[in-house]
């Protein structure tokens, strides 16, 4: 059933609810799944007092400018790319499709995911991030999308893909989005865990987010994966000097705030 007809072969009460939020891109398409119920009861969703309240909530954000409809996507598939939430296993599902290619037919994939890749390459040097994490998201879906059908083939699919895990991560980085250049780089690691160049981004992606365990953690086992890596032993060494100040900025403001209170 087509969004429009959903809408129109509702009750009245649903449309009437539902009728404020079409005005807006990421709710319209939010709103537009609720012709997805199992029984195709499209009203069920409308009339619900919570997902309506839901929906004001972030209309109110997005008019106020608290939040663009950008983050609202991001937050939305945030919440359904977690495991420990409801449908989850259903949003897996619809964005993990592949499609088993043959040799032929692959080579044109890896053309238009490369295309995508090399414009991320050139983006990223011009220091254009936004664009740069737009192409290699682009690229990446392609990869996450193909599978192989013989071992040489999957080896091509194997190493594109951890090129763009790779150059998500370092754009992240730059864009200073942390958590989600670990989460590339997680990724990246499950394949190939004794990179030294990713484990030494990632750790410092751990140490941008101050979390300076996981950090000392990966710059370790990039000094243990080669000896000679000086710059892993220098980024070790600049971590302890780096914890050993936030220490003594945490007590200092410490004894500010206790000497705030007996004032």
């Amino acid at each position: 059933m087509e969004f429009r007809d959903a809408v129109l072969s509702a009750d009245e009460e649903a449309q009437r609810n539902v009728a404020p939020f079409l005005r807006t891109r990421v709710l319209r398409t939010l709103v537009s799944t609720f012709k997805n119920d199992e029984h195709g009861d499209f009203s069920k969703w409308a009339n619900n007092p919570r997902v309506i309240e839901m929906l004001k909530t972030m209309q109110e954000a997005i008019d106020e400018g608290r939040v663009t409809e950008t983050d609202v996507e991001q937050t939305m598939v945030n919440y359904l790319s977690d495991s420990t939430n409801d449908g989850h296993d259903k949003f897996k599902k619809a964005t993990t499709r592949e499609a088993n290619l043959e040799t032929k037919d692959l080579v044109g994939a890896l053309n238009e995911q490369l295309t995508l890749r090399f414009q991320g390459n050139d983006l990223y040097k011009a220091r254009q991030f936004d664009e740069a994490h737009q192409a290699y998201t682009k690229a990446l879906g392609i990869m996450n999308l193909v599978k192989a059908r013989n071992p040489s083939d999957a080896q091509e699919v194997r190493k594109n893909r951890l090129a763009c895990l790779a150059n998500l991560g370092a754009c992240c980085m730059e864009m200073k989005l942390f958590g989600e250049a670990i989460g590339h780089l997680d990724e990246y690691l499950l394949t190939d865990p004794e990179n030294v160049r990713i484990v030494m981004r990632r750790g410092r992606a751990h140490a941008g987010r101050g979390d300076f365990i996981e950090a000392k953690r990966d710059f370790s086992s990039c000094v243990a994966l080669n000896p000679f890596d000086f710059e892993a032993q220098e980024a070790l060494d600049a971590l302890r000097r780096d914890y050993r100040a936030d220490v003594r900025r945490r007590k200092d403001l410490a004894k500010k705030y206790v000497k705030g209170l007996g004032q």
